[in-house]
């Protein structure tokens, strides 16, 4: 079995991260995701790779359904439109 590495993000509250950074790393994260999709991979692959590769959740045991790994994805998408505000010209 796979060694589970947990991560711990520590913010300096003196320094906190700008909210450029932020926005930038939402829109990164999300565009990422258009790519991935729009990709060589077709969506069915894309969900059944991603499904594979999760780790089991829950009791009893269970790999997350289709619809959940659509959800994830779809939300992963939708993060620029759901949290930035458009930028005007």
């Amino acid at each position: 079995m796979a060694k589970e590495r947990k991560i711990k993000v520590v913010q300096d509250e003196e320094k906190p991260v700008p909210v450029e950074v932020l926005a930038t790393s939402i829109r990164d994260i999300s565009r990422g995701m258009q790519k991935l999709r729009q990709g060589p991979l077709n969506e069915r692959c894309l969900e059944l790779l991603i499904q594979h590769a999760a780790g089991t959740t829950g009791y009893p045991q269970r790999k997350p359904t289709l619809a959940e790994v659509r959800a994830i994805l779809d939300g992963i998408e939708n993060l620029e439109r759901a949290y930035l505000r458009k930028r005007s010209a």
